[in-house]
């Protein structure tokens, strides 16, 4: 994967995230994965991902990726986003890639229900 197809997956996934499209970011995913809020829950494969996605109590959804990098020789890529659903998140995410599919996910975030700019206080 380029640096140009890694922003190009986090904009369809955000798309499919706002547009409750749940399958279609899983399928971003690799079969077995790893997909960890440290603090609150973790996955190891694609359909408990979809689960966790699909129970989303009805609310509108919202993701935006602010920022990216990607290494293309390691496959490893970082972004900070807002997530909003059940409650509204400002994080960072790390992942890594097989392939076109993302075995690694590894978010650390904070709700708030500041924006994105009062949050960093910019």
């Amino acid at each position: 994967m380029t640096q140009d197809d890694f922003r190009l997956m986090l904009e369809a996934m955000a798309e499919g995230w706002t547009n409750r499209e749940y399958e279609m970011v899983a399928d971003c995913f690799a079969q077995n994965l790893y997909y960890s809020d440290s603090l609150h829950y973790a996955f190891s494969t694609r359909e408990d991902f979809l689960k966790f996605f699909q129970d989303d109590d009805g609310m509108p959804q919202k993701c935006v990726f602010h920022r990216s990098v990607f290494d293309e020789r390691g496959q490893i890529g970082a972004a900070e986003y807002t997530y909003s659903g059940t409650h509204q998140y400002h994080g960072t995410v790390w992942l890594k890639l097989v392939g076109d599919r993302i075995v690694d996910w590894r978010e650390y975030q904070h709700i708030s229900e500041s924006t994105w700019d009062e949050f960093w206080k910019r």
